[in-house]
């Protein structure tokens, strides 16, 4: 496991899906590029990259490294608290039993970044407070979960993190910015079901100054598909409630 278990998360193919951000990046910033959509902002790139989902932040883990700077924005408080707690020294525990699990849950603004912690990366599929995970081998989940946070977090270890709507996201121009919002009419999104209409206006509106790539399953015609896998998630406990889905890589074409 890559990275924190999270719904929806995107650890096991973020590198994937970085790798093919950066190619696209590299081929709108060549100097003979064809592309009609390349504006000067973007070859004239300032190395930022904004994530408005941050999630589990699998794929920014990956990216990171080729910005100058990262903002990595949530709207969820207590998985933002969790990655700020981190950045500023916060040692996470190896070992959580049901009973604290429970009593975390039950008092869930104690400790916010260690609510974060244990309502994703203690809980059965990573849904928030979804289940106190357990199998038959009797997997320590709590210290699964804090070998993968601390494996691939010294790539953010600079990263901005804020917890806003992702309309509210302040975006310099000529940015790149990476959206893996909720599946499209689920509710997925703290403040309830998520507007997908909304949302691809406003994908349309801040790709006229940045490069904006959207991880989903399916795109409005304006935008194409540059990457595309299936795959398979898991409901809940039972392992025969699974569905598969094909993630894809949308950009706006203008």
């Amino acid at each position: 496991m890559i990275a924190i278990q999270y719904l929806g998360g995107k650890s096991r193919i973020s590198k994937q899906i970085s790798e093919v951000i950066i190619d696209e990046i590299s081929r709108r910033k060549e100097p003979n590029s064809s592309l009609d959509c390349v504006s000067n902002r973007e070859r004239e790139s300032n190395g930022c990259l904004i994530s408005l989902f941050c999630g589990s932040r699998a794929v920014e883990s990956e990216l990171a490294p080729h910005f100058k700077s990262v903002i990595c924005n949530d709207n969820h408080k207590y998985l933002v608290a969790l990655w700020q707690a981190l950045q500023d020294g916060y040692e996470l525990p190896e070992v959580i039993s049901e009973e604290i699990y429970k009593s975390i849950r039950d008092n869930k603004d104690d400790n916010p970044a260690l609510t974060g912690f244990v309502g994703f990366g203690c809980s059965f599929g990573g849904k928030f407070f979804g289940g106190y995970a357990r199998n038959k081998m009797g997997t320590n989940y709590a210290a699964q979960s804090k070998r993968s946070i601390l494996k691939d977090f010294a790539n953010l270890q600079d990263a901005v993190f804020t917890c806003n709507d992702y309309k509210d996201v302040v975006i310099p121009a000529g940015s790149v910015v990476y959206a893996d919002p909720p599946y499209g009419n689920t509710t997925g999104y703290t403040s309830g079901k998520f507007n997908t209409e909304e949302f691809w206006e406003y994908m349309r509106k801040i790709s006229k100054d940045n490069m904006v790539l959207i991880s989903e399953l399916n795109a409005p015609d304006d935008f194409k598909c540059i990457w595309e896998r299936p795959f398979t998630r898991t409901l809940d406990r039972n392992k025969n409630n699974q569905f598969k889905v094909v993630e894809k890589l949308f950009i706006h074409n203008e």
